[in-house]
């Protein structure tokens, strides 16, 4: 292949994708062997629980009533239990899949979610899903030639009263190497050296247990006593929250919340397509999932990866309770729009933070936007979002 053919391969992947943008695709459930195409993505729960929300709730640390205590809950403005920000990643996959440019070294990454809650989602709710495919388009080309490329689908979640309930815009990354790049990888072969977990000081576990202790007695959590939009001002800091070390049962929570699992047969069944990758575990010898490298440092490493990676939905959420302490029961966290940027590894800490940088009005509700952000303990910022926020007002009975 000469550069020509590589440049009109991606040009007319991209024109061919564009042509099916708005195309509405079904969505099925993801665990069942009933041949459909799963190219709209997937449904992993399509009735919300009250154990579905817990568990999602401590998936990420989060000890808030609002999420688990049917009393407690039943004095808030919501009369009840109701699901916390990012439940949707319960709901459905955010991972769609799709065709990508017939070129070599294609390599695809996701580029973080737009989430918009447009009502409560309580226990009970049942959904269906749809996904509106919005195209693919061009980001940049950097200085060696590489074409970056953006996909998109928005996966809208309608409940039982064909309300649409949330939006979730999924985003992925796909890079394509130029072939210049790829004859210099296979000269250098370059690959990231395996680490082994970083071991902290006393003085950076005592922080972090102070601050998962603040956490847990809901020291930075407004609860029931509402944050008025007249109270908050532009340049407000949030608290900071701290997770970690990133660890196998941190993972292993959030799958059992989201029910992302297989076990022998039906795992098998996932597995094999994956062989001719020849993913072989270097203790058993037997094929692995690619997607063990969320769980495993040595399937990590084997990917070329220097020690397993946390989940990017994980990073998320994280983001979105620090939020949802922030603003209290009465607030409403309308739209978090994130963006990865960076891998956050197993043995990580993550340091949740944001600073209010609008506050507006817009017809009925008030509004504040906070730029929000997810860094490691090596101040290397993994995560961004912005969140948009409903509070309650004073002005308002």
């Amino acid at each position: 292949m000469n550069d020509r053919e590589w440049l009109s391969r991606i040009d007319t992947y991209i024109e061919e994708e564009n042509k099916k943008s708005g195309r509405i695709l079904p969505v099925y459930r993801i665990y069942c062997q009933d041949h459909h195409n799963r190219l709209g993505g997937g449904l992993y729960n399509e009735t919300v629980t009250i154990d579905t929300i817990g568990r999602f709730a401590r998936a990420l640390g989060d000890s808030n009533p609002l999420y688990s205590d049917p009393i407690y809950a039943k004095k808030t403005r919501w009369n009840g239990i109701i699901a916390p920000p990012l439940i949707e990643s319960c709901i459905a996959s955010t991972f769609v899949k799709g065709k990508f440019p017939s070129v070599p070294g294609v390599k695809v990454f996701d580029a973080g979610t737009k989430w918009e809650r447009l009502m409560p989602i309580r226990p009970n709710d049942t959904f269906r899903a749809e996904n509106k495919y919005l195209g693919v388009e061009e980001l940049s080309k950097n200085k060696n030639g590489d074409r970056i490329l953006l996909r998109q689908h928005a996966i809208m979640l309608i409940n039982k009263r064909n309300e649409c309930a949330a939006v979730i815009t999924a985003r992925t990354i796909i890079k394509c190497p130029s072939l210049e790049t790829l004859r210099q990888s296979k000269i250098q072969t370059i690959q990231k050296p395996a680490e082994s977990r970083p071991r902290y000081s006393e003085a950076t576990l005592e922080k972090l247990y102070t601050n998962l202790d603040n956490q847990f007695d809901g020291q930075f959590r407004r609860g029931n006593a509402p944050r008025y939009w007249e109270e908050v001002e532009i340049g407000d800091s949030l608290p900071e929250e701290w997770v970690g070390p990133y660890d196998e049962a941190d993972g292993r929570s959030l799958m059992a919340a989201i029910g992302a699992a297989n076990a022998f047969a039906t795992k098998w069944g996932s597995l094999r397509k994956w062989r001719a990758h020849g993913l072989i575990d270097p203790e058993t010898g037997a094929y692995r999932d690619p997607i063990d490298r969320h769980a495993s440092d040595i399937i990590a490493q084997k990917q070329g990866s220097k020690r397993a990676i946390a989940y990017g939905i994980h990073s998320q959420a994280l983001i979105a309770k620090a939020v949802s302490d922030w603003m209290g029961d009465d607030g409403v966290l309308k739209i978090l729009d994130c963006q990865c940027r960076k891998i956050l590894y197993y043995g990580d800490l993550s340091i949740q933070s944001g600073v209010v940088t609008e506050k507006y009005k817009e017809g009925k509700e008030y509004l504040v936007k906070i730029q929000m952000q997810a860094a490691r303990q090596d101040g290397e910022i993994h995560t961004k979002a912005e969140a948009v926020v409903c509070l309650p007002s004073r002005n308002v009975a």
